[in-house]
């Protein structure tokens, strides 16, 4: 059993428009963000907006 309550875990849609967030910036920088957001907003699991603040815990780059 989880230890975990709903509120502490992203929802499998956020995880996935995350996820092409991420190959989209990574490949492609700004215009793979664009079309990652493109991607994601099609088959149903929103966009992402990213901020400017590089310290931003949602925003940050994983390394």
């Amino acid at each position: 059993m989880s230890t975990y309550g709903k509120d502490d875990q992203m929802s499998p849609r956020e995880v996935i428009a995350r996820r092409l967030q991420q190959v989209g910036l990574a490949v492609a920088g700004e215009r793979g963000s664009r079309a990652a957001n493109a991607v994601s907003a099609a088959i149903g699991c929103g966009r992402i907006e990213l901020c400017d603040d590089p310290t931003c815990p949602n925003c940050a780059p994983v390394e």
